[in-house]
């Protein structure tokens, strides 16, 4: 038996939003030093160039480095800038992006003690319509910081902004309209729910043409590549920030990439299964995540192994220092998970600590949504380094006269489908 007060501790609801708040921070706002790191290390092996290799193992103390100068450089505002608006434009963007993440669920329900809990900040019955309510507000972020400027690159910016993103934004949330029509609900943890099972019960087999208009949509509301006509280097200097110094440029270069990471978590919940496998229950049984626990330690243990032995190769201990002491710690970390693992599996704890086994399921889940996660935020960089900018009347007549007609047709043809009873 465990004390009343860990109990206590368990059963309370805070605990869990405590810890959804936790995990939702870690994969925005401190996920950002290893996001500008993947970032620069993925366009270097897409280049076939090294990329930041000397300041610590592969490079990464490199961008904590980056982060630290950007903090500590003079903050300057221009003398006609607007110094409130000026100030308070690159907060909006974050702050947009981090309320959102307060409505997505991390994992499903799970049981401690006789209750049910959640792994998710604010469980909202209208959840899906306060992601595309609260979105909205994002361009008067960027609008806001390039008028404010008292810039004609920055106000060029501004407005291409204001066009790209409202036509954009119209896209998206009819693309959407789709994928309410085939869950019949709002919530997002009900919409997960929906695709469990077989993997043509996920969103991208049952309306793929949603997702590919939510997918290109997203990446024209993050102004990426190819959509970054908002701060195109070659016509308006740096767009929209080019006013903007120290910590407020850090601001909207930070809400950049947690807007792309909410929009690569926001893919996986409506299009990819959220924390579902395919298939899980009729494998592993009725509870496949609590079954998958200890192997998901063991290939944890399997992965610090590998890039341990690669960090103490004489190769890459040329250029930086510090990889010995990496590859100590991963071994402990790879002993660890798997003693962790093998403890798991020779006790009973489905059975002896249900609580314990619940918690596993739970963490289970979470993991194999930052997977799905990790490969929809690399697809960003990807993309990023493969495709070539469009013009700008290229950008607006793929936005109104191709993905909104599409939008409109797939909710027709949604509709029918539905109505025949095929979704």
């Amino acid at each position: 038996m465990i004390p009343e007060w860990v109990q206590d501790i368990l059963t309370s609801k805070w605990t869990w939003a405590a810890l959804a708040l936790v995990v939702a921070y870690v994969l925005t706002l401190v996920g950002i030093v290893v996001y500008t790191w993947l970032e620069r290390r993925g366009a270097a092996f897409i280049q076939r160039r090294p990329g930041p290799n000397r300041r610590g193992p592969y490079g990464i103390v490199q961008a904590v480095a980056d982060a630290v100068k950007l903090a500590t450089k003079e903050d300057v505002v221009p003398a006609g800038a607007n110094k409130w608006l000026h100030a308070v434009a690159p907060m909006i963007g974050m702050t947009v992006a981090l309320t959102i993440i307060a409505v997505i669920p991390f994992s499903g329900d799970f049981e401690l003690f006789g209750q049910t809990f959640r792994l998710q900040i604010a469980d909202m019955n209208f959840g899906f319509i306060f992601i595309l309510a609260i979105s909205s507000l994002a361009v008067y972020g960027v609008a806001l910081g390039g008028w404010s400027s008292n810039n004609k690159y920055s106000l060029l910016g501004s407005l291409r902004s204001g066009a790209q993103m409202i036509s954009y934004e119209i896209s998206l949330g009819l693309s959407l309209v789709g994928v309410l029509l085939i869950y019949n609900t709002v919530k997002l943890d009900e919409m997960v729910i929906a695709q469990t099972g077989a993997i043509w019960h996920w969103g991208v087999v049952q309306a793929p043409m949603a997702f590919l208009i939510f997918l290109t949509s997203s990446y024209a509301e993050a102004n990426r590549v190819p959509f970054d006509l908002v701060e195109a280097d070659s016509e308006l200097v740096a767009g929209f920030h080019t006013e903007y110094s120290s910590l407020r440029f850090g601001l909207f270069y930070m809400g950049e990439y947690v807007h792309m990471a909410v929009s690569a978590i926001l893919t996986v919940i409506l299009f990819f299964g959220g924390w579902h496998i395919p298939w899980a229950e009729e494998i592993f049984g009725s509870a496949p995540y609590v079954t998958l626990f200890p192997w998901l330690l063991f290939g944890a243990a399997l992965v610090c192994l590998v890039i341990a032995w690669d960090t103490s190769r004489p190769r890459r201990r040329v250029h930086t220092r510090g990889n010995l002491l990496l590859a100590f710690l991963l071994v402990c970390v790879a002993g660890s998970a798997a003693a962790l693992g093998g403890l798991y599996l020779a006790g009973d704890v489905q059975t002896e600590i249900p609580w314990l086994a619940s918690i596993c399921g739970m963490l289970t889940q979470v993991i194999v949504l930052v997977l799905k996660f990790a490969f929809f935020f690399w697809l960003f960089i990807w993309v990023r380094w493969t495709l070539p900018r469009f013009r700008y009347d290229q950008l607006m007549k793929l936005g109104w006269k191709v993905m909104l007609p599409l939008a409109l047709l797939n909710i027709g043809v949604t509709g029918v489908l539905v109505l025949l009873g095929v979704l």
